[in-house]
Order: structure tokens, then C-alpha cells, then sequence
């Protein structure tokens, strides 16, 4: 009965979008923007993803209130995308073409580029949509690809709330407060955090060049926000890979949190079988138990585990017990309280240069002088 009435439900939504898009063909688009998705890809195939929707004008100021934050935060979940239109990817003087889906979402592996084409560490390609009665707030978007260079030695796959964002996961109230409240400006970056993603960025040559991915399960309605909190707080650039929240004929949602993040991991282990990764997530969600069954799956190539433990009075006997059978792979786990734990840790293991430690180091240090905490 339950699967008779999800079949309804996605076939009816389904319709209604289609009946959506035809009236707004004849009524016509407010200003429409092809919002690209930072990917990745190897000289062989590029994954170019994105999205067509109408322009909402969400981006977000320093100085912005909260009641502004918030009808820009309602704003991107109340998208409205275009769907079943072409999208023209261009790269070097070859042109392809991709269709939106039902939800405006378009993917695309380019298979065989142009040697020429590709640039390390990030190849660019144009991004327009084919049909010319579509008003649109630009001639053309820019994509980029992560192509890791040859002297990368790792590569880093991070999660984003309460690990390098604070957002209060754990408390249902502070972070819908935070979520919704709050821009890419006033979002909190954990002390350290920038310094110790730059140091394993260039890994312990100092010039690596390690590529970095940011996977979390909030939906791609945020990508804009989360893409800017990076870019303000001088992270290392990277492929900000998020979850489809919508409807499927088969379940009622996507895929849950673990195997989501396991899923895309090993679709970056699979894309690049020279390189190992470092994981690093938080206790307040999921990503132990993700991490470990990655860790099972590919025990010789995670190098390390850094979970940033929320709650340590509070840590549930099962996260503990989670956590002890990382040592059954010989894979490497730390909670750490800051950066400046990891960063010890990943010096250890080789993964970092010391002046690049001491440089964290000072960053917690101001940090806590500047709360007044220990």
C-alpha cells in the first residue's frame, strides 16, 4: 500500500511540474541564471553538474540582518527550477549538450576531452541555456573542475556543519537558529580551521597541492552559502558535493546520511585509485559509523580519521565502540577537541610540515586568548 501511494505521490508531482513549467513557459520566467556545481574529473572525464533555476537574489551581506537572512535562507528552499531544458557545456571549441531533470538539476560526464583542454587544478568550462525565450541574468555561467595535479599526495574529504562550520547539530533549536538566521558572513569558523585545511592542503612537501572535497548532507539549495563560507574564510577551494532532498518513485527520500557520505566517497576513491584520503567529520552526526565503513571497505587507503568531538562528557558507548574498530584496519582515528590536535596528529603521520603546526598552533591560541578560554 505504502509504495502504491509514494508512486502516486511522485507521479503527481511529477505532473504538476510539468504544468508549472508550461504556465511559466506562457507567462514568462522571472531572470534565469545557470547556477554551476564545483566537480571534479581526471584528464579522461569531467563531471560537470548544475542547475537551472529563476534568480532569487540571495546573496548575503555582512552587515545583513537576520530578518534578511532569513527571507534569503526561505528563498533557496522555495527554488524554482526549469526543467527539461537544454544546457549547452562548453570546453575549448567543442560544445555538448545536457537536459534538466524534473528538478532543474543537470549532470554531465564529458568523456575524452582535449588533453589541451584540461588545466590543473581546475579546468573551466561555459555553462548556457539553449533556449533563447529563457530571460537570463548572464550570457553564460562558469564552471570549474577540480583536476588534482600530479604532486598531489592525498586527498581530503571534509564534512561541513559543526566541523569546520559551527551550526549547533546536536541542539535541534540552535541550529535552526543558526541555519536560518545567519549568512555565509556571520557563520562561525572553528578556530585553526583554515590554517590546518591549508596545511593539509600542501601536505608535507609544502607545495602538494592536495585536493579537497566537502560532503554533507544538506541539500543543494545551500550550495551558494556554503561555496561563499569557504571562499570568506580562505579555505582550500573544493567540490562542495551536497544530497538531493526530493521525492523518488522507489523511496520517499534520498539515500540517509551514512550511506550517502559513503557513496560519494567511494566515488572519489574510485575517480582517483592513486590517491588515499583523510577523512574528517563530527560527532554530532553520522560520520563515524560513514567513515568506518569506508574504512573497511578501503583499510590501506584512508591515512587518517579526525572527528571533532562535540560533546565529550556526552559521547554515546556506541560512537566509543565505533571508534575502537578503526584499529582493526590499522587506519589511524583521533577525536580532537581543535585543529591544533589534528594538526599534531597528522604531523605524526607525516601528513603536514612543522612550521605549518606552529602556525595553527598560534591561530588556536589567539583564538581561545580572545574568549577567555583555556
Amino acid at each position: 500500500m505504502q509504495n502504491t501511494v509514494r508512486r502516486w505521490v511522485y507521479r503527481l508531482e511529477r505532473r504538476l511540474d510539468k504544468l508549472r513549467h508550461r504556465f511559466k513557459r506562457w507567462y514568462g520566467y522571472s531572470p534565469v541564471i545557470v547556477q554551476p556545481y564545483m566537480t571534479y574529473g581526471t584528464q579522461d572525464a569531467l563531471w560537470v553538474a548544475g542547475r537551472l533555476l529563476e534568480a532569487k537574489g540571495v546573496q548575503g551581506r555582512i552587515d545583513d540582518s537576520r530578518w534578511k537572512n532569513l527571507i534569503h535562507m526561505l528563498r533557496r528552499y522555495q527554488s524554482d527550477e526549469i526543467p527539461f531544458t537544454d544546457i549547452v557545456i562548453t570546453l575549448g571549441n567543442e560544445e555538448r549538450t545536457v537536459t534538466t531533470d524534473a528538478d532543474g538539476y543537470f549532470h554531465y560526464q564529458w568523456k575524452a576531452p582535449a588533453i589541451a583542454d584540461i588545466q590543473r587544478p581546475w579546468t573551466r568550462l561555459t555553462l548556457r541555456a539553449a533556449d533563447p525565450e529563457l530571460p537570463k541574468a548572464q550570457a553564460q555561467s562558469i564552471v570549474e573542475v577540480s583536476v588534482p595535479s600530479d604532486s598531489a599526495q592525498y586527498a581530503v574529504v571534509s564534512d561541513v556543519d559543526d566541523t569546520i562550520m559551527r551550526t549547533g547539530a546536536t541542539n535541534f533549536l540552535r541550529h535552526t537558529k543558526t541555519v536560518l538566521l545567519n549568512n555565509a558572513h556571520s557563520r562561525e569558523l572553528f578556530p585553526g580551521t583554515s590554517e590546518l585545511y591549508n596545511a593539509l592542503q600542501q601536505g608535507a612537501s609544502g607545495h602538494a597541492g592536495n585536493p579537497f572535497f566537502y560532503v554533507s548532507s544538506s541539500p543543494w539549495n545551500i550550495y551558494d552559502l556554503i561555496a561563499e563560507f569557504i571562499a570568506i574564510h580562505d579555505l582550500p577551494k573544493g567540490p562542495v558535493l551536497l544530497k538531493d532532498f526530493g521525492l523518488r518513485e522507489d523511496r520517499w527520500f534520498k539515500s540517509g546520511h551514512e550511506s550517502y557520505k559513503t557513496d560519494r566517497i567511494e566515488a572519489i576513491l574510485n575517480t582517483y585509485p592513486h590517491l588515499n584520503v583523510v577523512l574528517i567529520g563530527d560527532s554530532g552526526q553520522q560520520d563515524v559509523y560513514a567513515y568506518l565503513e569506508v574504512a573497511k571497505a578501503h583499510p590501506d587507503r584512508v591515512l587518517a580519521v579526525y572527528i571533532r568531538d562535540l560533546k565529550p562528557a556526552a559521547r554515546s558507548q556506541k560512537i566509543n565502540q565505533a571508534a575502537e574498530k578503526f584499529a582493526d584496519y590499522n587506519v589511524p582515528f583521533q577525536f580532537i577537541e581543535d585543529a591544533e590536535d589534528a594538526s599534531e596528529h597528522a604531523l605524526a603521520l607525516n601528513l603536514v610540515t612543522k612550521n605549518a603546526v606552529q602556525a595553527i598552533k598560534h591561530d588556536v591560541a589567539a583564538a581561545q586568548a580572545s574568549t577567555g578560554t583555556d
